[in-house]
């Protein structure tokens, strides 16, 4: 479900305070035993994953005529020994990366000793925290603008099936599709902001780039039954289910 504001921001503590005591920890001190599962166990997991999911591609039904898939049958062709070098080098790639994490963190804490810092492990979990709080606040306004995008791509679509103007967005001899587009973006800072719009509303945007008001146009029932469909589409997008 979309999250709410108070969500976002126990999302983004969480993080940042996990991410600040991970990074207290010095992983190249670790027993040798914790590093070898540190190195290994990721890279059986990426590698027996991607096992599974080559086996599942390779299992996809036939379809109703009795023949494969394209991608079903390209994947049949592979030899084994392809199947056998994928999932190895996925977790070659994992370990690797694991060794390369531990030997910067050496290196990090090495550097800022030399360079006189009294306390490196500190500095390298504000600084880990900060990361990662940056790169939350960008996540989050990426998936803002993506959000405000997907819901001005709705509202132009039911501005112009509705038409006001007969304009005929997006047809043979009509205006372009885009025809609307700058109402749609007011309209939908309206949505994203209260969560719904109401006729006088719409009358507002209309009368602000046409001086004459929605009502005007089609009459007060269809402008009431359009703001009711556009805080429906708001609130359809609100309750879908989160790509995260």
């Amino acid at each position: 479900m979309s999250r709410t504001p108070q969500q976002r921001i126990i999302s983004l503590t969480t993080g940042t305070v996990m991410a600040t005591g991970l990074g207290m920890i010095p992983l190249h001190r670790l027993p040798r035993a914790v590093k070898t599962g540190y190195i290994v166990l990721p890279a059986a997991l990426g590698a027996g994953a991607m096992l599974i999911a080559l086996r599942r591609h390779d299992s996809q039904p036939l379809d109703s005529d009795g023949a494969a898939s394209f991608a079903a049958s390209s994947s049949r062709s592979r030899s084994p020994a392809v199947h056998a070098t994928l999932p190895l080098a996925v977790g070659g790639i994992i370990a690797g990366s694991s060794v390369l994490s531990l030997w910067m963190d050496r290196g990090i804490e090495e550097f800022l000793h030399r360079r006189g810092v009294p306390a490196p492990r500190l500095a390298m979990a504000l600084a880990s925290g900060a990361l990662s709080l940056a790169m939350g606040i960008a996540e989050e306004r990426r998936e803002a603008r993506e959000a405000q995008r997907t819901l001005e791509e709705r509202v132009l679509a039911t501005l112009s099936e509705a038409d006001p103007m007969r304009l005929e967005p997006g047809h043979c001899g009509g205006a372009p599709g885009d025809a609307f587009l700058r109402e749609a973006e007011m309209i939908a800072v309206i949505l994203r902001r209260d969560g719904a719009i109401d006729a006088a509303m719409l009358d507002q945007v209309w009368e602000e780039w046409f001086d004459r008001s929605m009502t005007e146009l089609v009459g007060a029932t269809r402008t009431a039954s359009l703001a009711a469909e556009l805080t429906a589409e708001a609130a359809q997008l609100t309750s879908a289910p989160s790509a995260r």
